[in-house]
């Protein structure tokens, strides 16, 4: 997915227009014109975005991206299915311009830039449905053995917890495995995005009843911004301006609160909750 060469291969279409005749240049300029095309490096993200076994993804991130397109005036286009791990890779590499839903942190600062646009992904301990016990502290969770996600940064009072409970925790690649673990009775409970997984869990008709949401409270106190973020290295991170103005415009106009609803708003997540 290498693209080093864009800018190049602009300057020189420059040069050849020069020396063109102008009838020529005519032609030609509407190509000058088009819009540029960004590529969205995504996951399938329970609910935000999700693939459903489709080559186009559906969401409100998904709505979001593409109002954002609308506004800004550039073509979005979506890679396939693919992991965060490799997304934040090509984020680095330039090989990709956007992401979307990605929390801050120095180091992925280093190579993207990081437009927030929402609050917060609330998170929340998962569990089997018949474990009596009622977890409300944190205290609790070091006799537990949990699982949290590969790649995926918390809120910083979570990875606080995670960081001091590290021998206890299970990393997975995906929530879909977690559920699956925490069904066997390999783990003890899962922390995990909490709309995300109540989607996951509302997406398999086997898994109804079978899990809950512990009281414990993830949100802590520290800022939880989450972000779009167009690659530093991308051949259209002078974009950032505008994207930034547009996103902003989204904000105040209330299409983003619109689009990403928290999860106090619903009824299948309240549902869940012992």
């Amino acid at each position: 997915m290498k693209r080093t060469g864009t800018i190049r291969h602009s300057w020189l279409f420059a040069v050849g227009l020069y020396l063109l005749p102008q009838a020529a240049v005519a032609e030609i300029q509407p190509l000058v014109t088009e819009a540029p095309k960004l590529v969205w490096c995504l996951d399938h993200f329970p609910h935000f975005h999700e693939y459903d076994n489709t080559d186009v993804p559906t969401g409100p991130s998904v709505e979001l991206m593409q109002e954002l397109a609308r506004r800004a005036g550039f073509q979005l286009s979506f890679t396939p299915r693919t992991n965060l791990a490799r997304c934040l890779k090509l984020m680095e590499q330039g090989d990709v311009d956007l992401m979307t839903n990605l929390r801050y942190s120095d180091e992925r600062n280093s190579y993207m830039f990081l437009l927030r646009y929402s609050t917060n992904v609330a998170e929340s301990l998962f569990l089997r449905a018949t474990d009596v016990r009622l977890i409300e502290s944190k205290a609790q969770l070091r006799s537990m053995t949990l699982a949290t996600l590969r790649d995926y940064l918390y809120n910083p009072a979570t990875m606080a917890l995670i960081a001091e409970e590290s021998r206890h925790i299970a990393e997975v690649d995906s929530i879909e495995v977690a559920l699956e673990m925490l069904l066997r009775n390999r783990i003890d409970g899962l922390v995990a995005p909490t709309i995300s997984t109540t989607e996951a869990i509302n997406a398999v008709s086997s898994y109804q009843q079978r899990f809950k949401i512990a009281p414990l409270d993830f949100s802590g106190d520290a800022p939880n911004n989450i972000h779009l973020a167009i690659a530093r290295n991308s051949p259209h991170a002078a974009l950032q301006p505008l994207l930034q103005h547009h996103l902003q415009t989204m904000i105040d106009d209330g299409t983003v609160k619109r689009l990403i609803r928290p999860p106090e708003s619903r009824t299948e997540v309240t549902e869940l909750k012992q």
